[in-house]
């Protein structure tokens, strides 16, 4: 986790603080023949712990090219790197993952049998985040081509 160090949140969670984290990615809605079983897939996790701070100019530096190489790979070669007063400027936090749980919901419809026979549709309305185009910045100097970050990230993360 990165943010401002003068943030509260971030101030707060240096602190030591045991804390909770969780997300959640929404995969659909299940529509059944009943009201009673209309529910959603989804996939959560919550992580539980405390944070650690990473206190070295350095490793902050690598550890954000990381992310950067997750989202675009080779981008954090092309880029310019943190100087040392961003690198100061910014809180870097990270939680050993030593206790977590996850919870996936992704069975079919759960009709009882005496709406088996209800005329109406059931099933899943599938819900999808995709990633795009490329948007150029209003700044952008044409001459350069763009990278073929989308397809590459949907790569990745969609196989």
């Amino acid at each position: 986790m990165h943010g401002a160090k003068n943030s509260r949140l971030m101030r707060a969670l240096k602190q030591g603080q045991s804390c909770c984290l969780t997300f959640t990615l929404f995969d659909g809605w299940v529509l059944a023949r009943s009201a009673f079983h209309h529910s959603a897939h989804y996939r959560s996790a919550m992580v539980f712990g405390q944070f650690k701070t990473i206190e070295s100019n350095a490793q902050k530096n690598k550890l954000l090219n990381h992310f950067i190489e997750q989202i675009a790979p080779g981008r954090s070669e092309l880029v310019r790197q943190g100087d040392e007063k961003e690198l100061t400027a910014t809180e870097l936090l990270a939680m050993p993952l030593t206790e977590a749980s996850v919870k996936i919901s992704n069975n079919g419809v759960g009709d009882e049998a005496k709406d088996k026979d209800i005329p109406v549709w059931a099933g899943v309305l599938p819900y999808r985040t995709i990633v795009g185009p490329l948007i150029d910045d209003v700044e952008h100097d044409r001459s350069i081509p763009q990278p073929d970050y989308s397809s590459v990230y949907g790569e990745r993360w969609y196989k």
